[in-house]
């Protein structure tokens, strides 16, 4: 009876400590994930600030080659040992808004990316039928009924496109730009390249892909080239220290030549995501957001008790636990 006892003590001991451990654990993880969390809103800031201030001295953003490519060099703020914090800019208005953007200019951009000319009518209707607010479905597009005799029973959202990956409900759109598994193909990052869900009327021609400036814009492949080697500077490589950018539009007639009206491109910033990272052990934090850089549209944006000196359109948080490794 004794060692029957003892074999039941030693089970729920170890059962105890077992589960114990566990919910030790599973404190930790929300402890280290607050702490990153923190870490992550404050290098944010940081990204924010210097942003702000070289809009400040240059009245405008254009390019990293301003120097905000790096903030906390500009800051000069270290970050504690052992920890790795990474930004990622993404110039949303390098791109233009799929929401903003008429037939013509869809057809010709399905056009561009190599669709035969039936696919990208249908790629360009059924786009239109899920945004615009009538229940009348175009030639080869999509409303209520079209939706609800698919395989994916729905309907027409009938208003904006508010993620890229809300087109794989559109009509075509999960033939030619997901795989067979749904995840996003080749095709998907191509268009994901020129354009955006966020509201962006005219491109940034200092980061706008040579698709984007062709298909949408209407340059040529030899003013496209032209804008490049501009870009790149001396050494001809982007991403280096000697890098140009165009700061007027004037700059950018006076290298392609005058600009017809009506082409959407500038040569701002109108619309940033920034994407911070923070890794500590094995434990990392990703908290991205998007703002609006265009000081004739925007005023200053509110977020509790902090004011931004940007309006901040989203924002989305990323935790994750032994995801990333510190380099």
């Amino acid at each position: 009876m004794v060692l029957v006892l003892i074999i039941v003590v030693s089970y729920v001991l170890t059962k105890f400590v077992e589960r114990a451990q566990v919910e030790v654990e599973g404190e930790g993880y929300y402890v280290e994930r607050a702490r990153l969390r923190l870490q992550a809103w404050s290098m944010l800031e940081v990204a924010v600030a210097v942003l702000a201030d070289v809009k400040a001295i240059d009245e405008a953003l254009y390019a990293p080659a301003q120097g905000w490519g790096d903030p906390l060099d500009y800051a000069q703020i270290e970050v504690p040992e052992g920890m790795n914090v990474t930004f990622e800019f993404i110039d949303e208005s390098s791109k233009l808004g799929i929401n903003e953007l008429d037939e013509g200019s869809l057809f010709l951009l399905f056009d561009e990316m190599g669709f035969d000319l039936d696919v990208s009518q249908t790629l360009t209707n059924a786009l239109l039928d899920w945004i615009d607010e009538d229940d009348e479905a175009r030639i080869d597009g999509g409303e209520s009924r079209e939706y609800s005799t698919s395989e994916m029973e729905m309907s027409a959202s009938n208003s904006p496109v508010t993620s890229m990956e809300e087109l794989s409900s559109v009509i075509g759109f999960r033939d030619h730009f997901f795989d067979e598994y749904g995840f996003p193909n080749n095709n998907f990052e191509r268009l994901n390249e020129v354009v955006t869900y966020h509201p962006v009327v005219q491109m940034n021609v200092n980061s706008a892909s040579p698709l984007a400036l062709q298909a949408l814009a209407g340059l040529n492949e030899i003013q496209i080239d032209t804008i490049e080697d501009y870009l790149s500077g001396f050494d001809g490589e982007l991403g280096t220290e000697d890098d140009n950018y165009f700061a007027t539009m004037g700059e950018v007639s006076d290298v392609i030549g005058e600009v017809e009206r009506g082409v959407p491109i500038t040569q701002q910033i109108t619309v940033m995501t920034i994407k911070v990272t923070v890794q500590e052990s094995g434990s990392a934090y990703t908290l991205i957001g998007t703002f609006s850089a265009d000081t004739e549209t925007t005023e200053n944006g509110e977020t509790g008790d902090l004011e931004y000196p940007f309006l901040f359109l989203e924002l989305k948080e990323e935790p994750g636990m032994n995801n990333a490794r510190s380099s």
